[in-house]
């Protein structure tokens, strides 16, 4: 019996992950518009030639596959390569890291569908509702391999950046947690938000005393509406740039 449970476990797992590919499915294949929430919040759409918009302040990134324009406070658009490497007068301090977000950044169905694949299970969907939408929340857990590995990342690029000190001590086995909340529209099937959240405990070593414990987290929020109606806005010079017909 126990191995029957086991396999029934198992093969509802699948259908839960089945039920989210096929979400995801349905959402890529029309435009939609997106908003991510985070430290630098964004906004854009997408559409299914694979043309990307995103905004941030006064920043906006235009890209299809792996050609991408992004336009300053200026009006201009510039590669990112130039707008990093450009010299200014009075130089924005956000410019750079906006600007390296805006270049990495994917159609959110397609991060989610990459996540999927470090995904350990799923269980039953509830019901939930996300601004008058009625959804189903698929709960999804992330591997440990993976997960340590997204993690241990970020906080080197935080170190690098100075806005991390090198922890003395990480607690991987105990206390790291990895999760993705899907919200999945009951009427059509595509995708309403993403919630992913990550998250390790790490230790610094006080002289005399108790280690001083911190949660290191990320948290990153996708909302999507506008299913077949978003239309990316692009003037003529970016389009030409990348090479979209009119």
């Amino acid at each position: 019996m126990g191995a029957l449970a086991l396999l029934a476990a198992l093969q509802a797992a699948d259908e839960h992950l089945e039920a989210v590919r096929k979400a995801i499915g349905k959402t890529s294949s029309q435009s939609y518009g997106y908003e991510v929430k985070g430290k630098y919040e964004r906004a854009g759409e997408f559409a299914p030639d694979d043309i990307l918009t995103s905004r941030i302040k006064q920043y906006q990134s235009a890209r299809r596959g792996e050609s991408i324009l992004v336009k300053g406070p200026e009006g201009l658009w510039k590669t990112p390569d130039e707008r990093l490497g450009e010299k200014v007068e009075r130089p924005d301090p956000e410019a750079a890291p906006i600007v390296r977000i805006l270049q990495e950044t994917e159609p959110p169905h397609r991060i989610l569908e990459r996540a999927l694949t470090c995904v350990e299970k799923g269980r039953a969907p509830e019901d939930r509702e996300v601004d008058g939408v009625l959804c189903q929340r698929y709960v999804l857990a992330l591997t440990p391999a993976p997960l340590k590995e997204h993690l241990s990342a970020h906080m080197e690029k935080a170190i690098k950046a100075g806005t991390l000190s090198r922890p003395d001590e990480y607690r991987w086995s105990s206390t790291m947690k990895g999760s993705i909340a899907v919200y999945v529209s009951k009427k059509d099937g595509r995708l309403v938000k993403v919630k992913d959240e990550r998250s390790v405990k790490i230790a610094y070593k006080v002289p005399d005393g108790q280690p001083e414990i911190k949660t290191y987290k990320l948290e990153m929020e996708f909302e999507f509406a506008r299913w077949g109606e978003a239309k990316p806005e692009l003037p003529k010079e970016v389009k030409d740039r990348l090479g979209l017909k009119e």
